[in-house]
């Protein structure tokens, strides 16, 4: 019994020292590196231009308007957007807001006629008409519901890629006297975004 003891003590011993000495062993290696990796971001740059700029920028004015109307007449104008960034534009949208108001107001008698997107400034090539979009998104047909409601105007635009907006609105021929000298002041905003569902 005290042999197998021994016996087993020393097995345990020499076990020990074989692992110690597999320790002390040494292996090659070698490493290499991978420097200068650069991220950077890109830019989501919406720009504008109408009639009277014809350079794109950030802010443009009097692209669309009228005077002296009638109830009947009509009048049109055109912005066009660019993406001057680096990131495609997956979605446009649109928002009204009155920035000189009048009693009655004069909104609610101006309807949007022709609405259209296209490849040039008057829509005629690679036109796409989005009147009946932009109503029922809006949730009527009269300027003042733009200035409630948001429109995404269908298509996105490309790394350096133009599309024009088309609109005409009409005042509407049922307009009455208590329209008669009236004037209010619109503000356009477009937003830009990089993911259509925003």
């Amino acid at each position: 019994m005290i042999n197998k003891k021994i016996l087993m003590s020393g097995f345990s011993v020499v076990s020990a020292l074989v692992l110690m000495g597999a320790g002390a062993y040494a292996f090659f290696s070698s490493s290499a590196t991978s420097t200068g990796n650069i991220f950077d971001s890109g830019t989501l740059t919406l720009q504008l231009d109408d009639n009277n700029e014809v350079t794109p920028a950030a802010t443009v004015t009097a692209s669309i308007g009228g005077s002296n109307m009638a109830p009947g007449s009509t009048t049109s104008g055109f912005i066009s957007m660019h993406n001057g960034g680096s990131i495609a534009i997956q979605a446009v949208d649109i928002k009204g807001t009155e920035t000189v108001s009048s009693s009655p107001d004069l909104a609610t008698k101006l309807l949007f006629d022709s609405v259209k997107t296209g490849d040039n400034s008057d829509c005629s090539t690679g036109a796409s008409d989005i009147t009946a979009s932009l109503i029922a998104a809006i949730g009527g047909s009269t300027l003042d519901k733009l200035n409630a409601t948001e429109y995404e105007i269908p298509g996105g635009l490309a790394v350096s890629a133009t599309r024009y907006l088309c609109v005409t609105l009409k005042f509407d021929p049922t307009a009455d006297n208590t329209f008669q000298g009236k004037t209010i002041t619109e503000t356009f905003t477009f937003v830009g975004d990089q993911d259509a569902s925003q």
